[in-house]
């Protein structure tokens, strides 16, 4: 898969320049419930019918013994969507969620994660009747420099790519790129998305 083919360009470029240094992630679920509208159509009215939505939540944090950035990937479906971290921390906050309806008809939910404010679109997923046992999460330790699983689902998976404080540059707005004796030994496919843009999507095309 070209989503494999990327991950381990990552891995290749950075396994000499960045240290593989660990990171604690540990975090629970919480099963929150609200209710909202029935259609889009009905948005702002504040007239129904409405539905009742579970949202089934993973909240947890990555802790490492110095300040971190990262960058978090959602792989879906022939498409990967990126999102760079705002916040360089020795702590940072990893939510993952499922929404679905509280009668889980139609099998759906949406499954998302942001990194530290850093939000990734919704995709749906299928889920049985144990919306709990869609989505498993990797507590556990992880490395910098490396590309880590933490959240998966039947159909859908969350990364991320952590680096050190010291191996970034951050700009405006907070935007972050890696530095530039870093940047200068990478493939000119890798250094674009460690030094541009702040979000962005490839697809099963792209390589």
């Amino acid at each position: 898969m070209f989503t494999r083919f990327l991950f381990d360009q990552l891995d290749t470029a950075l396994r000499d320049c960045v240290p593989h240094e660990p990171i604690t992630l540990t975090g629970e679920w919480a099963k929150p419930s609200r209710r909202t509208y029935e259609s889009t159509a009905q948005l702002d009215t504040g007239s129904g019918p409405f539905v009742n939505v579970v949202d089934l939540k993973w909240r947890g944090t990555l802790t490492s013994a110095g300040p971190i950035g990262g960058i978090a990937f959602l792989l879906s479906a022939g498409h990967l969507y990126w999102a760079k971290a705002p916040n360089i921390s020795p702590e940072l906050s990893l939510d993952v969620s499922l929404h679905a309806y509280a009668d889980y008809m139609r099998d759906r939910a949406t499954f998302t994660a942001s990194l530290a404010g850093a939000y990734l679109p919704g995709v749906p997923v299928s889920v049985d009747s144990d919306l709990a046992q869609a989505c498993t999460v990797q507590s556990s330790v992880i490395l910098t420099g490396r590309v880590s699983c933490l959240a998966q689902t039947n159909s859908a998976a969350v990364f991320v790519l952590l680096f050190p404080r010291s191996l970034l540059k951050v700009g405006r707005k907070r935007l972050w790129r890696v530095r530039d004796e870093i940047a200068a030994s990478l493939t000119p496919d890798v250094r674009e998305l460690l030094t541009r843009r702040r979000s962005g999507t490839l697809k099963a095309a792209e390589r």
